[in-house]
């Protein structure tokens, strides 16, 4: 045990007298075969003529799927956040707004020119042309006339770039409960039992007209039939029958409660 045989430390096949001289690097053999047998690792890391030996840590366990082994790697990348991909939204011209128009009771999300009138956009945009008719597009005849939160305005002239803030527009369409006449608002019943409809260009704005009013009294004065309607043109000269229908529609909303 006293006389070990050592063995040693450098490239293999390389002289011992090739060694320097200052710091001799040997091991015994038995302390190499005993570290090799315990399964220790050489680092090469040396002071002072000694070698510094190191347990190899175990690597950690992979983790199973399904009764298969993953790797280390796949399994930081499953744990890793999904990116989330950023979209960027077009940036619109200046000259556009994206509103969103709550017509009838439905949302309605278009991007409309700045420019452009609620009643073009219903008719070329969103396809209601027959919600509201066009007469003299000058805000003058009252035949596009529309709700919006209740008062009769002007679809032609009225920008829909302005009413994307949550402003109710109704039109003739919405009075009505089904496609029955039956189904038919007491002011629109009103306007057919008393002929107030002639060529009908002009009826959806008297109607919603009438509604607007009635809204507020169901006991009008003709002085405040004449105010309500005083926007409205018929070109038949049906007058005398629209204020019939007027008068006829608010007795029935009285009896209807």
């Amino acid at each position: 045990m006293a006389d070990e045989e050592k063995v040693p430390v450098g490239d293999e096949g390389q002289d011992s007298a090739e060694q320097p001289e200052e710091a001799p690097l040997t091991v015994s053999r038995r302390d190499f075969l005993i570290g090799a047998g315990a399964g220790v690792v050489v680092t090469g890391a040396v002071a002072g003529g000694y070698i510094a030996l190191r347990a190899k840590e175990p690597a950690p366990a992979a983790p199973e799927v399904a009764g298969e082994a993953v790797s280390s790697e796949e399994s930081a990348a499953a744990e890793a956040p999904a990116e989330v991909a950023q979209v960027e939204e077009p940036e619109l011209p200046a000259t556009t707004r994206a509103v969103t128009l709550n017509i009838d009771g439905q949302a309605y999300d278009v991007v409309v020119d700045v420019r452009e009138s609620l009643w073009e956009t219903m008719t070329f945009t969103l396809g209601l042309g027959s919600r509201t008719s066009l007469g003299c597009d000058r805000a003058q005849c009252g035949a596009c006339g529309v709700l919006v939160d209740g008062r009769s305005v002007n679809a032609c002239t009225l920008l829909a770039a302005r009413l994307g803030r949550g402003q109710e527009i109704k039109t003739v369409f919405s009075l009505a409960t089904g496609n029955r006449m039956e189904d038919l608002h007491p002011i629109q019943q009103a306007y057919v039992d008393n002929l107030g409809v002639q060529c009908g260009i002009c009826s959806r704005g008297f109607i919603v007209s009438t509604y607007a009013l009635l809204s507020q009294t169901l006991d009008p004065t003709e002085h405040q039939i004449r105010k309500a309607l005083e926007g409205n043109i018929c070109r038949c000269g049906n007058y005398t029958k629209v204020f019939a229908s007027v008068y006829a529609a608010a007795e029935a909303m009285k009896a209807a409660g």
